[in-house]
C-alpha cells in the first residue's frame, strides 16, 4: 500500500449512514497525467438509487469451495425501478488526444454543438444531487484516484463545488477489500467443513448401520443444498437469523447484518491508501465478466460503465453498503487534479 494524494486526512474515519447510492463515470479529453494535469470531461453521467435495496442481498458469495459447495453462479441482478439518472455531454476546453477519441467514440467534432462545462451545467449536477434524499454517496470506480478529483478540478474551476454533504467512495477499492474478506472466509469456512467431514466419516465408520430400522424410517425431508447450509449456519452464528417471515423482523436481522458486516471494514482508512489490484482482474468490464459470465457492452461510453458497476454494486449487495458506510469520506476533501 501507499499513499493515496488525492484525499486529504483531516476527517477519514469518520462513518456516516448512507440513503442513497449516486454512481458516476466519466468519459475526458485525456488522461491528466499525459498532459500536465490538465484535463477536459466530455461526458458525465449518474445513476442513484435508495441504499436499503442493497440489505435486501445479504448473499454471501462463496467462490470455489471445490468438493464442498458446488460454484455459485450470479444472475445479473433487476434494475431498481426507482432509478434516477443524468447524463450530460460537454464541448472540451481542448484537444480530445486521439487514444481517448478511440475508446470513447467522442472527437471534437461531434461535441462542438454542445455547452461547455460551465455554471450552469455545474448547477444542473448540483440540483439533480440535491434532488435524491441525503446523504447522497457518490460511488466510482478508481473514483479517489480518477473521476472525483477531475470533477473537484473542474468545479473549483468555476467557483463551485457539490454540496456539503456528498460523500464518495471508490468501488474498485470497495470490491478489493471485499473479496479479501470473502477470500477470508471462505478460507475459515473450508477448514470446518473439513473437520466436520471428517469427524462425520469417523462417526460412520465406528458406528454399526441398523438396515432394519433404517429400512423401517419415514424419509426426513430434504435437507438444504450445502450452499444455503452454510449461509444459514454463518447468519445462526452471527445471531441475524430469524425464522419469522413478518417485515418488522426481516428490517431488524437486515439492520443487524449491516451491523455486523461494517465492522469487518472499520478501521481501514482506505481512503488514504491506494492498492494495486492484479493487473486487468478489476477493470470494470473484466469484472461484468467474470461475475455474470456475459460480455461487457458499449465499455467506456459513461452510460454503460455506469450501468455495468450499478448491476456489480447490486451483486456486492450488503456487503459494498457495510463498506461505504465505514470508508465514505466528504467530497469536499478530495483534492483536485493538479
Amino acid at each position: 500500500e501507499m499513499e493515496n494524494a488525492t484525499v486529504a486526512d483531516n476527517n477519514v474515519g469518520q462513518s456516516a449512514k448512507i440513503s442513497t447510492i449516486a454512481v458516476l463515470d466519466l468519459e475526458c479529453s485525456n488522461f491528466p497525467s499525459e498532459n500536465n494535469n490538465r484535463v477536459s470531461i466530455t461526458e458525465l453521467c449518474i445513476y442513484a438509487f435508495d441504499s436499503s435495496i442493497l440489505k435486501d442481498n445479504g448473499h454471501l458469495e462463496v467462490p470455489e469451495l471445490d468438493d464442498f459447495v458446488a460454484p455459485l453462479t450470479s444472475k445479473l441482478p433487476t434494475t431498481p425501478r426507482v432509478l434516477h439518472k443524468l447524463n450530460l455531454l460537454f464541448r472540451p476546453s481542448m484537444l480530445i488526444w486521439p487514444d481517448a477519441e478511440r475508446i470513447t467514440g467522442l472527437s471534437n467534432f461531434l461535441l462542438e454543438r454542445e455547452s461547455r462545462l460551465d455554471e450552469n451545467a455545474a448547477q444542473m449536477i448540483i440540483n439533480f444531487l440535491k434532488h435524491l434524499p441525503a446523504p447522497v454517496c457518490l460511488v466510482a470506480h478508481n473514483g479517489w484516484g480518477f473521476d472525483f478529483p477531475i470533477v473537484k478540478q473542474a468545479f473549483d474551476k468555476i467557483g463551485m463545488q457539490l454540496p456539503d454533504s456528498v460523500l464518495c467512495v471508490d468501488s474498485l477499492r470497495a470490491f478489493l477489500e471485499i473479496d479479501d474478506k470473502r477470500k477470508l472466509t471462505l478460507s475459515n469456512t473450508k477448514v470446518a467443513l473439513e473437520v466436520e467431514l471428517n469427524d462425520n466419516t469417523e462417526q460412520l465408520l465406528c458406528k454399526p448401520i441398523d438396515w432394519q430400522t433404517l429400512n423401517e424410517t419415514t424419509p426426513k425431508r430434504p435437507t438444504l443444498p450445502r450452499e444455503e447450509a452454510y449461509l444459514k449456519r454463518k447468519q445462526l452464528a452471527d445471531g441475524d437469523y430469524d425464522t419469522s417471515d413478518e417485515t418488522p423482523s426481516k428490517r431488524t436481522s437486515s439492520t443487524r447484518e449491516l451491523r455486523s458486516r461494517r465492522q469487518l471494514f472499520s478501521g481501514l482508512k482506505c481512503a488514504q491508501t491506494k492498492r494495486y489490484p492484479p493487473k486487468g482482474l478489476y477493470q470494470l468490464g473484466n469484472l461484468f465478466s467474470s461475475k455474470f459470465s456475459q460480455p461487457a457492452s458499449n465499455a467506456h461510453q459513461a452510460e454503460a460503465d455506469v450501468v455495468m458497476l450499478t448491476k456489480l454494486i447490486q451483486h456486492y449487495g450488503v456487503d459494498f453498503l457495510a463498506f461505504a458506510e465505514e470508508q465514505n469520506i466528504p467530497f469536499a476533501e478530495i483534492i483536485p487534479v493538479g
